[in-house]
């Protein structure tokens, strides 16, 4: 979900997933075809998209801290609905304190706009994946040789 120009996608279809990928944007899903093949990239709304699965893994790459908080439950909605039993979230979002606004949901709304997307506290990650087991959760680390950026989280659930 959010796979952009699909850094992750392809990496999942290296290490043996099958792959849908979704992105909202349409010049993304264009790069990131151009990268290579053997993921299926979808332009659309993942909300309208009709996806189905069921799938092992649900990645989440920077899609959750662009959703305005009403979205919060149909998008857990869509997650429970696609991810099979014992299956796996894997989510990549704003750390409060590092990146993102801080407002509260009602500020948010007053002022009217995301304001470049929302943070999250370990304590609002829990609550709002409250129905979820978490494996994981933690900050990136930068220079591990992998990607990585101190100002997101990185967090496993399973469902």
């Amino acid at each position: 979900m959010g796979c952009g120009p699909g850094r992750n996608a392809h990496y999942l279809r290296r290490v043996g997933f099958e792959v849908d990928a979704i992105d909202l944007s349409l010049e993304a899903i264009e790069w990131a075809r151009e990268r290579g093949s053997g993921v299926n990239f979808i332009h659309g709304d993942m909300f309208e998209a009709g996806l189905t699965g069921p799938y092992d893994l649900v990645y989440d790459s920077g899609c959750l801290h662009h959703l305005p908080p009403h979205r919060r439950v149909g998008y857990l909605e869509l997650v429970g609905r696609v991810l099979k039993p014992g299956g796996h979230l894997g989510l990549v979002c704003f750390a409060a304190g590092a990146m993102g606004s801080e407002r509260s949901d009602a500020e948010l709304y007053r002022v009217g706009s995301l304001e470049g997307g929302l943070a999250f506290t370990e304590e609002s990650l829990r609550w709002i994946f409250a129905d979820f087991a978490g494996v994981d959760l933690r900050r990136m680390r930068e220079g591990t040789g992998h990607f990585g950026e101190s100002f997101l989280w990185t967090a496993l659930f399973r469902r």
